[in-house]
Order: structure tokens, then sequence, then C-alpha cells
């Protein structure tokens, strides 16, 4: 992160132009206006399903505004006949338009019931349809009714009109059934205005038939070119619609990727970084190493306004990665415990064990620690050696910190003795346990290193030194908060004259074994807080190193369809 982040602005330091030339356009930004590779971008990335419901809602907002427009304009031709001089067979004109408007509210608003929608997807296709049709005969209708009952022969005024319905408002997906309907449209129009050219004709003089038949296949021609004109428009404007839409949907798609991403990124730092350290630390160490970087770009950003081409600014860019030497990130921890666990015969198995197998073995048994210590509720501090030690009750409040550490140690000395029979290998465990205040915090510029310091870490260490091996070692002041659950018996000889222990009047004791585990109502509440944690601990990053188990495509899908359709 770091040399991306140095190199990116040396990049735009060394590069100034280099904004400008990104923006000259490519053959692959060409393609994404192609209405064949979108639609093989969205079938080939499986989102054609997500793309269908996607546009469901589009067309349900889209028909909501025709039924609108539609009864707009019966209501706005409906007033312009109230207007006319002889009103007559007006009335049967406002009639029909009026019924012609509800009757399209009636039959349209089916759609709007997503449910059933999804079940019976012929509805959408029947209800268009019969929308449709009813326009039509409307249309037609008026003009046969005019030209019966007063011989007043009309064009249709509404073909336009319907063919831009189908096209732009018509919830019918994809382009083939459009067509289709656009097509019938067209056939039944055609058909009603050669009757209306063949009535006018009849109506005059035939004198000039040959002439009248000229003029009357030159203008059904026009008519019909006029209409296929119209269709061809509204294919025009669906494609391209279409066109628009798959883009703002891949690109509306890439972006809710490219946050869960960013969200799974940031969550795996996160879990990296609290499995290392604890949480009012971690924060403000994060803190602090955001403001460090926005105060190395403000000093970037004003030195290079001065000099383009200064010769330090590379090394000047890195002191982002440098604390101030005034800033301890350091935390007090008052009454925690300490656990060191030393694996015995490791300096003999060293000189007697092959390399691999060492390792494989260290591998395995500071794994199985690791799992206990987060079902006991105890944070590992790191490893030393063949040494492991680690603190109960310093990231979070708890106040049987002491047991958790005692019953941890006796769990590492189960699991090595199963690593030992597993392995054949002639190890033990010798563990160390006090309670005490310490001052936890991380140290260093360029490598960071997390540990804890007090004299009461010292002793956890002389208690595991002189300890014996299989047994947990404790201190009285621990002892006295096991609240007796717990057999033990006096400490070793060397902890009696280690000068350590002896310069701070430490009395110790061997654990042996629990009283009565099965029955003890505390213990039990203990057991299922630690599982309850073990369980919460599965969403850290060493469970979850998968992007699979975010749930991606899930994710993608809902948060599509949750977003606004316009």
């Amino acid at each position: 992160m770091n040399t991306q982040f140095d190199s990116g602005i040396e990049g735009n330091r060394t590069h100034p132009f280099r904004s400008n030339i990104d923006r000259i356009p490519t053959t692959h930004n060409e393609k994404n206006w192609e209405w064949t590779y979108l639609v093989r971008k969205c079938r080939n990335l499986e989102l054609e399903e997500s793309y269908d419901l996607y546009m469901r809602r589009l067309r349900i907002g889209y028909l909501s505004i025709f039924i609108f427009i539609e009864l707009l304009v019966a209501s706005v031709h409906t007033l312009l006949l109230l207007t006319s001089s002889d009103l007559t067979y007006s009335y049967i004109d406002m009639v029909a338009y009026m019924v012609t408007g509800l009757l399209l509210w009636l039959i349209l608003s089916i759609n709007f019931k997503s449910e059933l929608i999804s079940k019976h997807g012929w509805i959408v296709y029947a209800s268009s349809w019969l929308a449709v049709s009813v326009m039509v005969l409307m249309d037609i209708g008026l003009n046969i009714y005019h030209a019966t009952s007063t011989n007043d022969i009309l064009n249709p005024i509404y073909d336009a009109y319907t063919l831009y319905a189908i096209y732009m408002f018509m919830p019918i997906p994809y382009i083939l059934q459009p067509l289709i309907l656009g097509i019938a449209v067209t056939i039944c129009y055609i058909i009603n205005y050669s009757f209306v050219i063949a009535s006018k004709e009849r109506s005059q003089d035939n004198s000039y038939y040959e002439t009248n038949q000229q003029n009357q296949m030159h203008s059904i021609v026009n008519e019909a070119l006029y209409l296929i004109s119209v269709n061809c428009l509204g294919i025009f404007f669906r494609l391209m619609r279409d066109i628009a839409l798959r883009t703002t949907f891949l690109d509306r798609r890439q972006y809710v990727e490219e946050n869960l991403l960013l969200r799974y990124a940031r969550d795996q730092e996160r879990s990296l970084l609290l499995s290392i350290l604890p949480a009012q630390i971690a924060d403000r160490l994060q803190e602090d190493v955001r403001n460090r970087i926005e105060r190395s770009k403000q000093q970037h950003q004003q030195r290079t306004r001065f000099d383009q081409r200064s010769i330090n600014s590379s090394q000047s860019i890195k002191r982002w990665r440098q604390p101030d030497h005034g800033t301890l990130f350091i935390e007090p921890h008052k009454d925690v415990t300490v656990l060191y666990a030393d694996v015995v015969n490791y300096t003999h198995l060293t000189t007697t064990l092959d390399v691999k197998k060492l390792v494989e073995a260290l591998h395995d048994l500071f794994v199985r620690f690791d799992i206990a210590s987060e079902e006991h509720n105890v944070m590992r501090i790191k490893f030393l050696g063949d040494c492991y030690y680690c603190v109960a009750g310093l990231a979070s409040p708890n106040e049987d910190h002491a047991m958790c550490c005692v019953d941890l140690g006796l769990r590492m000395i189960k699991d090595i003795r199963d690593v030992r029979e597993k392995r054949h290998l002639n190890i033990d465990m010798r563990i160390g346990v006090h309670s005490g205040d310490v001052l936890s915090g991380v140290i260093g510029a360029a490598k960071w290193q997390f540990d804890i310091w007090s004299k009461d870490v010292d002793i956890a260490n002389r208690l595991e030194a002189t300890g014996a091996t299989g047994r947990v070692h404790v201190s009285q002041h621990t002892l006295s908060k096991l609240d007796g659950e717990y057999f033990f018996e006096d400490g070793t000889e060397k902890a009696r004259e280690d000068p350590v222990l002896q310069k701070h009047n430490i009395r110790t004791f061997l654990i042996k074994s629990l009283r009565d585990p099965k029955h003890d109502p505390r213990r039990v509440k203990r057991e299922l807080l630690a599982k309850k944690l073990s369980e919460a601990s599965k969403s850290n990053f060493m469970y979850n190193s998968t992007l699979q188990q975010y749930n991606q495509n899930d994710e993608i899908v809902s948060t599509l369809d949750e977003s606004h359709a316009g």
C-alpha cells in the first residue's frame, strides 16, 4: 500500500499530461455502446435475470407516466370538443375518449401487481395487446361511425400516438413483441386509410377515374411510409433506451461491486488489525495514520506549486510512514492476567529433528493454542521462539480473566500432549500465570510491534521459568481470584529460591485440576459465553479468507434491487 501511494504521487508528478491521455476513447469504450455487446456482457456475467427485474421496475414507472398522459389527452380532447359549434355528434366522441381512458387505466393497472406478474408473465403481453386494441378500435370506430352517420370521412388522428405508446410506454419486454404489435397496428391503420381514401373518391366526380386511382395509390403509399417511419423511430428509440439502460445498469453494478469489495477489504483489514491490537489502540493508530497521510498530501501539493522538479520530494513523501516522536500509543490496564507458556525440550528438538518437521509441529501446536485462546477469551500477544504468551481482560473487561487463563493453561497442556502422541515427540508444557496491572501499546516506526510491559509481566515470566513440567504455575494473587474452583498444591522449590519472586514477595502454587467443572453454574455461564465469543470470532479474517463468504452476488442483486429505478 505504501509503494502504491508513493508511486501514484510520483507518477502524477512525472507525467503532468497523463490525465489528458487517459481521456482518449478506445475501442473498448466504443463497444460499450453496442447493443449486442452489452447483451452478451450481461449474459456472460449472469446478470440477465437481474436486468429483467431492473427493467420491470422501470417499465412500471413508464406505464404510470403513460396512464397519466392518456387521461390528460382524453380530458383535453373532450374539453376541446365542448368548444365546437355543433355538439350533436360530439357527445359520442367525448364519451368514447373518456371511456377509452378509463378502460386503459383499468386494463394496464394490473401490471402494478408485481407478485401476480412474477407468477404469470403472460399478463404483461395480454394487457398490452388488449390496451392497444382498445385504442385502435376507438380511433378507427369513431371514423366508421362518422362516415356512416354523417358522411364525414375523417382520417384517424391517434395512429402515431398509438405506435409511440407501444414502443415507449407499453410494459412489453425486448424488441420482437413490440415490433409485432406495431406491425399489426400499422396494417390496421393502412386498411382503414384505404377505406377512407376510397370513400372520398366515390363521393367525388368519377370523370377522371384513372387519375383518381393513381392519386389514391400515392396517398396510401405515403401513409404506409409514414407509419413505417414511425415504427422505425420507435424501434430506434427502444434500442437506444435499452443500450443506455444496460450501460447504466452495468455501471451501477460495477459501482456496487466495487463498494462491496472495498467494504470487504476494510473488514478484512479491521479484522486483521483487531487480531493483533486491542480496539482502542487500533482506533487511535488508524486515525494517526490517516492524519499523517493527509498532512503528507498537503505538503506535497504545496511543494509542487513552488518546485515541480524537486529532487527530494520522493524522500519527503515517505515521511508519512514515520509517526511523530512525541506520539505514544500506550494504554494502562488494571487487573488483568498474563500467561506465559514454554515448550519443554524444545532446544533438544532443534538439534535432533528435521527443520521442516520442527516447524510443522510448532505450527500445529500454536494453531491449537490460538483456537483455545479464542474460546477462552484470551488475547495472544506474540510468539517468542517456542514461548507463547497472552493476556486476559485487556481487549475487553472480563471479571473472570484469571479463570480464563488457568483454563487455557490446562487446555494447552492437553493440546501439547495430543501433539506429542500424534507426532511422537518428547515435548511438554510449562506454564506460568500471574494477575496484575500492565501497560499495552505499539512501538516502532516502520514495523509496529504490540506488546505489554510491567513488573507483573516479568513475574508471570518467572513463574513459567520456575514452574513444573505439565503443570500450571500461579501466584497467590491469581489463586485468590479463582474462587476455590481448582485443586492446588504448593509451588516449586525453584520458585521459592528465585530472586525476582523473592523481591516481590510472591508465593506460588501449582494447579492440579478443577474441583467439579460440570455442576458449577458460574463455570457453565463462562463456557456459554466462551462459546458465543468463539462463534463470533469466526467472522475473523482467519475464518473468512475468501470473497465467496461475503455472498457477493446476492448482495449485488439486493443492492441493485433496492436502488432507485430512475
